[in-house]
Formats: C-alpha cells, sequence, structure tokens
C-alpha cells in the first residue's frame, strides 16, 4: 500500500506577514508501509532540510496536489521563516498511476485510471 509522507512547516509571525500561508506543505510518496521505513524517510528527509537550511514545498499552496511536480513548480522557504516542522502520514486509498511511452496516465496492471 502506498503512502503519503507530509512535512508541514509552521510559519512564523514574520513569514507570515510577509505573504506566507501559516502552514507550508512537502510531499513524499511511498509504496512501503513499514513504519521503520517510513520513520528513516522522515529522518532522511529532514536532515536533508537541516543541511540546505530550508524547505522545498509546492508554489500554490491552496490548489490541488500534483505529487510528480517537478522542482520548477516549487518554491524554498528558508528556515528563519519556518518555527518547526512535522510530519504527517496519510495511507493513499488507491494506486497513483503514471505516463507511458505515449504519456498515457496507466496503472500497473496496464488499465487507464478512471477519470472523473
Amino acid at each position: 500500500m502506498n503512502h503519503i509522507i507530509r512535512f508541514n512547516g509552521h510559519i512564523t509571525w514574520e513569514g507570515r506577514s510577509n505573504g506566507l500561508p501559516e502552514v507550508i506543505y512537502a510531499f513524499i510518496i511511498t509504496e512501503d508501509a513499514n513504519p521503520g521505513f517510513i520513520n528513516k524517510i522522515i529522518e532522511d528527509q529532514t536532515r536533508a532540510f537541516i543541511a540546505s537550511q530550508a524547505m522545498y514545498v509546492q508554489r500554490e499552496q491552496g490548489k490541488i496536489i500534483d505529487l510528480r511536480q517537478t522542482p520548477q513548480d516549487r518554491m524554498l522557504v528558508p528556515f528563519h521563516n519556518i518555527a518547526f516542522i512535522d510530519a504527517s502520514v496519510f495511507p493513499m486509498t488507491g494506486e497513483l498511476s503514471a505516463p507511458d511511452e505515449n504519456g498515457v496516465e496507466r496503472l500497473k496492471n496496464g488499465e487507464e485510471p478512471v477519470k472523473q
């Protein structure tokens, strides 16, 4: 089962006065439900945030999340705007599709996902 790990960056009052929302989000998808593996991903990503002294987040925080965004669709928020970071883990209710060689979204079994 896939899980989404959401990193929640809680913004300082100074950051909010500069136009940032109260909380910013960064996401990682994992296919392994093992709690030890999930904890390792959280620790590794936290170390990456600390090493860069910043948090990469989606540019449009209020919009529907595209979990396959490219780096140019994200923004870098420096640590001086972040009071603290915590993480939340959510199970995915369905399989995440991926584009095939022709750019058509497909599930692992080759079928196209239902589009509503």
